[in-house]
């Protein structure tokens, strides 16, 4: 689990900072917005990083990690359908659901 962790944090690195990078050179990042959502992600993968650290040594499993993994998405799959529910729900032309948008877009 090790190896794959290291793999999958990395991974994860490049992914998000290739997606961020290009959001900025296009001009489609709000400075402020991307600050903030940069210090969040950043102190609560801190939090998480000492929380499961802390319980692995306690529970002496490196399953901790899968397991911590798994239900987080899990949670962001029930919740991805909640929202795609309540949209459907809320939109009268369902074509609409399917058009691009932009959730950081500097010109909205």
């Amino acid at each position: 689990p090790q190896v794959a962790g290291a793999t999958a944090s990395t991974m994860i690195l490049f992914t998000s900072a290739s997606a961020a990078v290009s959001f900025q050179v296009f001009g489609l990042l709000k400075g402020d917005y991307g600050t903030f959502c940069f210090i969040l992600g950043f102190s609560c993968t801190l939090l998480g990083q000492v929380a499961i650290q802390r319980w692995m040594q306690e529970t002496k499993r490196p399953s901790v990690t899968v397991l911590s993994i798994g239900f987080v998405l899990a949670i962001s799959t029930v919740l991805l359908v909640m929202e795609m529910v309540g949209h459907m729900a809320r939109t009268e032309d369902l074509q609409k659901l399917v058009l691009p948008t932009s959730l950081c877009n500097i010109n909205d």
